[in-house]
C-alpha cells in the first residue's frame, strides 16, 4: 500500500526538516512511500495549496493514503505498522501531540463558539473519536478526498484541516485519533507567521457561519463586542497577563479620565452660565498661562520615569521625587516674584499667583505617585486618587460659580482644593515608597537632569503648540473671543483624555517590547486601528449632537463656538495616531527629534495665526488646528519610516 507524505516548506530551515523526516520515514521501516515538500517561500499562497499541490500529485502515484504534515514534526516514534494502525477505525485519524510540555489528544470544537482547539484530557481508549485532527500530523484514506474534494484554500493557513474533517464527517466518514500514535511539535507557527492570531480569528468565524447552529450563531452575535476588543488585542485569547494589565491600566485611566473630563464638563457649563465671554476668556487664559509653565516645574521626569524605570533600578524613584521637590521650591520662590511683573494690577495675577503655587506642590506629589504606580503597573491606584480629588473639585467650583459669581472666589477656591491634593499625594507617597525621604544628590539629580530636558522642551513646545492660538487671540481680538474660542474648543479638549491615557498606559509596554522591532510594529498597528474607530465614532457623534443637543447649552454669544467644535473636532483622530508614533520615538530615546517636531509646529501655529486671525478671528485657530495636525502626523510617520530602515540597517551590520 503507498503512502504519501505531504508537507509545505516555507523558511528555508525547513528545507533540512524535510531531510530530517524522510530519514525518519525510512528508518521507520517504510519502504513503498512517496514523498511531496511543496516550496512555499517564493510562491505563498497559502497552507491549503501547498497541500493540495501534493495529494494532486499523490493521487496520480496511485498513493491509498495521505499523511499530512508539518515541518515542525518527528516522525522518530513512529513504526510503519503503528502508522496504519488507525485506518482500522477511522477515515482520518490522527496522533498524540506533544507541544508546549504536555500531551494533547486530537481537536475539540467549543460547542458555543465553534472554536477549535486540542484537548489535554487523555481518553479511556485507544481508538476515540474526535471533532477533528491537528493538521500537524493528520492521515486520510484514498476514498475521503475522491468524494469530497481536496482542502479549501481559501482559508490560506489555520483551520482547513478543521473544515476539511467537518466536511468528511458531513459525508458519513469517522475522523479520530490512536492514542499510541505520538509524535512531537515543535511548534514554529508563530514565527512562520506573525500573523497567526488574525487568520484564527477570521477563520473560525467562517467555521462558525459554514457548520455552526443558529443557536450558536446567535451567541456569536451577542458576544461581539468581546470578540472586537479580542480581535484587536488577539493574546487576550492566550491568557496574556501583560496585555489584559495594559488594557485594564487603559481602561481604569479611561474612566478615571471620563468622569473628571465629565466633572470638568459639568463645571464648564455652569461657567458659560453664569459668566460672559470675556470673564470665561480670563479663566481660560489663566488656565492657558499654568498649564505653559507646568513642564518646568515637571522638569521631564514623569515622562522620564513612565519610560524609563521600568527598566532601571526602582531605587532611582526616590532620587527622581527629591529632585522633582527640589526643583519645586525654586519655582515657587520664582513664581511670586514673576507674578508681580508679569500681571501687574489684572485679576489674572489672581488667579496666576492661585493656580501656579498650588498647582506646583500637587503636580510634584501626585506625578511622583503616578511614577511609581506606572513602575508597579498599578495606574489604576492614580485613577482612583484622581477621579475622587477631580469629582470634590467639581463640586466645590460649581458652587463657589452659583452662590459668589466671582472669578476671584473661584480661583481661591483651586488653590484650596490643589494644597489639600498636594498633601494627599505627599501621603501615598511616603506610604507606598519603601524608604522614601528626601536625598541631597547633586550627582545623581544632574545625571537625570541630563536625561529629562528634553522632556521639559518637549512639554513646553507641545504646550505652547496647543495654547498659542489663545494667547494670540487675546492679543488681536480680545478676551471675549478667546471665551467663545476656548468654549468651543472645550469640548474638544475633553476628549483628549483618550490620547493622555494612552500614553500613561502604553508606553511602558512599548518600552518592554523595543527590542523586538516586528512586535513593536505589530502593536501599533493593533493600536492605530482602535484609535481611529474611536477618534472618527466621536467625531461622528459631535457633528450629530452639534445641532440637536449643543444649543441647550450654548446660549448667547457662546452659540458662535458651537461652528469652533465642529471644525477642531477633526483633529481629534490625527492626535491619537500621533500618539503612537510619538511613544514609538520615546522608547526608541528619539525624544530630541520630538522637540523638533512640536518646535515645528508651534512656529506653524503662530505664523499661521498670526496671518490669519486678525481677519478671520477664532474660526482661523480652529481651522488652524487641524491643519496642523496633519502636518503633524506627515513628520511622524516620515521620522518612524527613517527609524525603521536604521533599526534594520543595524541588524544587517
Amino acid at each position: 500500500m503507498k503512502i504519501a507524505f505531504i508537507t509545505t516548506i516555507y523558511r528555508a530551515e525547513d528545507r533540512k526538516d524535510v531531510l530530517k523526516l524522510k530519514k525518519e520515514i525510512e528508518h521507520a521501516g517504510i519502504k513503498d512511500f512517496l514523498f511531496f515538500s511543496k516550496d512555499q517561500i517564493s510562491d505563498n499562497r497559502g497552507y491549503a495549496s501547498g497541500i493540495n499541490d501534493g495529494i494532486k500529485k499523490a493521487l496520480k502515484a496511485g498513493a491509498e493514503v495521505f499523511v499530512i504534515m508539518n515541518t515542525d514534526i518527528s516522525l522518530s516514534e513512529i513504526s510503519g505498522q503503528l502508522l496504519l494502525s488507525g485506518k482500522g477505525h477511522f477515515d482520518i485519524w490522527g496522533g498524540v501531540t506533544k507541544q508546549k510540555g504536555g500531551p494533547y489528544y486530537g481537536g475539540v470544537l467549543d460547542r458555543f463558539r465553534m472554536s477549535g482547539s486540542l484537548s489535554t484530557k487523555k481518553p479511556e481508549s485507544r481508538y476515540q473519536k474526535t471533532d477533528f485532527v491537528s493538521g500537524s500530523f493528520m492521515c486520510i484514506l484514498r476514498r475521503v478526498i475522491e468524494d469530497i474534494g481536496y482542502f479549501d484554500e481559501t482559508y490560506f493557513m489555520y483551520y482547513e484541516e478543521v473544515d476539511f474533517c467537518l466536511r468528511a464527517k458531513r459525508a458519513g466518514y469517522s475522523v479520530g485519533i490512536d492514542t499510541d500514535l505520538a509524535y512531537p511539535h515543535f511548534e514554529q507557527s508563530d514565527i512562520i507567521n506573525p500573523d497567526k492570531s488574525k487568520f484564527l480569528a477570521k477563520n473560525r468565524l467562517r467555521i462558525l457561519v459554514a457548520y455552526g447552529t443558529w443557536k450558536q450563531k446567535l451567541y456569536e452575535l451577542l458576544r461581539t463586542p468581546k470578540t472586537i476588543l479580542e480581535m484587536l488585542f488577539p493574546s487576550l485569547m492566550k491568557n496574556d497577563r501583560k496585555t489584559k494589565s495594559f488594557l485594564f491600566n487603559f481602561m481604569s485611566l479611561n474612566i478615571s479620565s471620563v468622569l473628571g473630563k465629565f466633572g470638568s464638563f459639568i463645571l464648564f457649563i455652569f461657567l458659560i452660565r453664569y459668566f460672559k465671554p470675556e470673564d470665561y476668556g480670563i479663566y481660560t487664559l489663566v488656565w492657558a498661562q499654568v498649564l505653559l509653565f507646568s513642564p518646568i516645574v515637571d522638569l521631564g521626569t514623569t515622562a522620564y520615569g513612565i519610560v524609563n524605570l521600568p527598566k532601571e533600578k526602582e531605587s532611582r524613584l526616590v532620587s527622581l521625587a527629591s529632585l522633582r521637590l527640589t526643583v519645586a521650591f525654586f519655582v515657587f520662590a520664582a513664581t511670586l516674584l514673576a507674578s508681580v511683573f508679569m500681571f501687574p494690577g489684572r485679576v489674572v495675577m489672581l488667579g496666576f499667583i492661585f493656580l501656579a503655587t498650588s498647582s506646583i506642590f500637587s503636580g510634584m506629589f501626585s506625578g511622583t505617585y503616578l511614577i511609581f504606580n506606572a513602575v508597579k503597573g498599578k495606574l489604576y491606584n492614580s485613577s482612583l486618587v484622581s477621579t475622587m480629588f477631580q469629582l470634590i473639585l467639581t463640586f466645590s467650583l460649581v458652587f463657589t460659580v452659583i452662590f459668589t459669581g466671582s472669578i476671584r472666589a473661584v480661583f481661591l477656591v483651586v488653590f484650596i482644593m490643589y494644597s489639600l491634593y498636594s498633601l494627599i499625594n505627599l501621603f501615598l507617597v511616603r506610604k507606598n515608597i519603601p524608604g522614601f525621604r528626601f536625598v541631597f544628590d547633586p550627582g545623581e539629580w544632574f545625571a537625570l537632569i541630563r536625561k529629562t530636558y528634553v522632556y521639559v522642551l518637549i512639554g513646553f513646545f507641545a504646550t505652547l503648540y496647543f495654547k498659542i492660538d489663545v494667547f494670540l487671540l487675546s492679543r488681536f481680538k480680545g478676551e471675549q473671543a478667546v471665551g467663545i474660542y476656548s468654549a468651543g474648543y472645550k469640548f474638544f479638549e475633553a476628549s483628549m483624555f483618550l490620547a493622555a491615557s494612552y500614553n500613561i498606559a502604553s508606553t511602558p509596554i512599548f518600552a518592554k517590547l523595543k527590542d523586538n522591532l516586528s512586535s513593536v510594529v505589530s502593536k501599533m498597528k493593533k493600536d492605530v486601528l482602535i484609535l481611529l474607530v474611536i477618534g472618527f465614532s466621536t467625531v461622528f457623534m459631535v457633528w450629530f449632537l452639534s445641532t440637536s443637543f449643543l444649543p441647550i447649552f450654548m446660549k448667547g454669544n457662546y452659540v458662535l463656538s458651537i461652528p469652533v467644535l465642529k471644525i477642531v473636532i477633526f483633529a481629534l483622530p490625527l492626535i491619537l495616531v500621533n500618539s503612537v508614533f510619538l511613544n514609538v520615538l520615546y522608547v526608541y530615546q528619539k525624544a530630541g527629534l520630538v522637540v523638533w517636531v512640536f518646535l515645528f509646529q508651534a512656529l506653524l501655529n503662530t505664523i499661521l495665526n498670526i496671518i490669519f486671525i486678525p481677519e478671520y478671528s477664532y474660526l482661523a485657530s480652529s481651522y488652524i488646528t487641524v491643519f496642523s495636525e496633519v502636518c503633524n502626523i506627515i513628520v511622524l510617520i516620515l521620522l518612524f519610516m527613517l527609524l525603521v530602515r536604521n533599526k534594520k540597517n543595524e541588524h544587517i551590520g
